[in-house]
């Protein structure tokens, strides 16, 4: 089995990449080769008994494209995407690169191999129940969420016709992503609980009270594993689920970094444009069907921080 991971240099894509090569398998099948694909370089482990390639290039562009299909695959990860900010300021390329990209992928695949996507609380904006399930109609608030929505009507249309065996897993805010700050809202918050725990003083965009749903990496890159090996049948029409969550407060977040060392302040210096899309975002996440199945939260703020410490890099 061959495996293809678009963004493979990012925080979830390194992850997965080290999960995937220490199982060996995915789906009761051996993995034969591990495919990266990154504008940037990721990190790549040792030689071990699994292949891994690196195909580096730009996802915006057809030539590269072509390039990755021609290769194949028998799974595709796909979590390639430009970030919320990014997105606003650049939609042509945000389209290319999540949307275009996954798009021509699936036209050149050969068989019909499962493809999982990493979507996102984002497909979600304005006002909102207190606690959004999976059936909840999306409406995005940004330009990233919109992509990611459209990207779960294609997988769930190109099932149907039964080109690939689709799913999609709708991620809450992941804490935390390791290394420098990048220019997403979630990583806005991602750092409230990152930088203290670095020794690093940080001014939190958002008030003190602001509930928000969370997960650790390693909660999403098994959930991300557990959803490509269930079954077709087990998975709803729409073929999305929301990645169950913690929700906790911003202050929660202070306090259980300084419970767990963490030696930086956490200040606030309120962001309106930050405030606000958080706002519009699900506070409580839920899917008893991805429970059902065993995708799972994290126990409490103490195990996402674990997860962090025993994982972070440099």
């Amino acid at each position: 089995m061959r495996v293809l991971i678009t963004g493979a240099a990012g925080f979830l894509g390194g992850r997965l990449l080290r999960q995937l090569l220490h199982r060996g398998c995915l789906g009761g099948q051996p993995i034969s080769e591990v495919v990266l694909a990154d504008l940037a370089v990721p990190d790549l482990p040792e030689q071990g008994d699994i292949p891994v390639t690196l195909l580096q290039g730009n996802l915006a562009e057809d030539a590269y494209v072509e390039a990755l299909s021609d290769h194949g695959f028998d799974s595709l990860f796909h979590l390639a995407s430009l970030l919320t900010l990014q997105a606003e300021t650049d939609p042509g390329t945000a389209y290319a690169v999540t949307v275009g990209a996954l798009r021509r992928l699936i036209e050149a695949a050969g068989g019909c191999p499962k493809v999982v996507f990493t979507s996102s609380i984002a497909i979600h904006g304005g006002d909102l129940p207190d606690e959004v399930g999976d059936d909840l109609n999306p409406v995005p608030a940004t330009t990233y969420g919109t992509h990611k929505a459209i990207n779960e009507l294609l997988i769930a249309d190109y099932s149907r016709l039964g080109r690939i065996d689709g799913r999609s897993l709708r991620l809450p805010i992941v804490l935390t992503r390791p290394g420098a700050p990048v220019p997403a809202v979630s990583d806005k918050v991602a750092a409230i609980l990152r930088d203290p725990l670095r020794g690093v003083d940080v001014a939190a965009p958002l008030a003190p009270g602001t509930q928000v749903p969370v997960v650790s990496v390693g909660a999403v890159v098994a959930a991300l594993i557990r959803l490509h090996d269930v079954a077709a049948a087990d998975l709803p029409p729409k073929r999305a689920l929301n990645l169950p969550a913690l929700t906790v407060t911003v202050a929660e977040m202070a306090e259980a970094g300084a419970r767990n060392g963490a030696t930086g302040r956490v200040t606030h210096a309120p962001d309106p444009q930050v405030q606000r899309i958080v706002d519009g975002w699900p506070r409580r996440f839920v899917s008893e069907r991805a429970l059902q199945l065993g995708l799972r939260p994290d126990a409490d703020l103490d195990a996402v921080i674990a997860d962090y410490l025993d994982n972070r890099e440099g």
